[in-house]
């Protein structure tokens, strides 16, 4: 029965290891959430949350606003797909406590897709998200820069085209 049991063991880990690899590489928007507001009681942190109803009540304005301006009509484009947004902002913390508030955060995006890392002479910025070329769209865009203590949590979908035109316009 031990060898029997031993053996069933065996053949499980692979398929347990396996089993927790990311398949996808997404954005995990539970444990992102549950870090901010965890983080949100930190000296120096401020946090800003839009959830549904507030999104939905930006889009309604940017809606009116968009029939009489054209940047406004680019906003709504760019924001059609966006279900809620998070904002982190820990630059006035200490430099121990941003440290570490840093090092949670890159532990919380681990097995997120990186899309694009930019550096500058002092500070970086990484971005996630989930990239669907079917639709042309990135779900779940996340926007980390460790070096000026910032987190932008943009949840749901952002057309790639859209993204596009507003960068060439500026």
């Amino acid at each position: 029965m031990k060898k029997l049991l031993i053996l069933f063991v065996l053949i499980l880990l692979p398929l347990a290891a396996s089993a927790s690899l990311p398949v996808n590489q997404t954005v995990s928007k539970a444990r992102l959430t549950s870090l901010i507001s965890e983080i949100r009681g930190y000296d120096g942190v401020e946090v800003v949350r839009l959830g549904a109803l507030p999104t939905a009540a930006i889009k309604t304005v940017l809606r009116a606003a968009a029939r009489r301006d054209e940047d406004a009509k680019e906003a709504l484009r760019l924001l059609r797909g966006v279900r809620r947004v998070s904002v982190l902002d820990y630059e006035d913390c200490s430099p121990a406590v941003r440290e570490r508030i840093s090092a949670r955060l890159d532990r919380a995006l681990v097995g997120s897709e990186l899309l694009m890392e930019a550096k500058d002479d002092d500070a970086s910025m990484r971005i996630f998200g989930v990239v669907d070329e079917k639709t042309g769209t990135v779900r779940d865009f996340v926007l980390h820069s460790p070096d000026g203590g910032t987190l932008i949590c943009i949840f749901g979908s952002i057309s790639m085209d859209a993204v596009s035109k507003v960068l060439a316009d500026d």
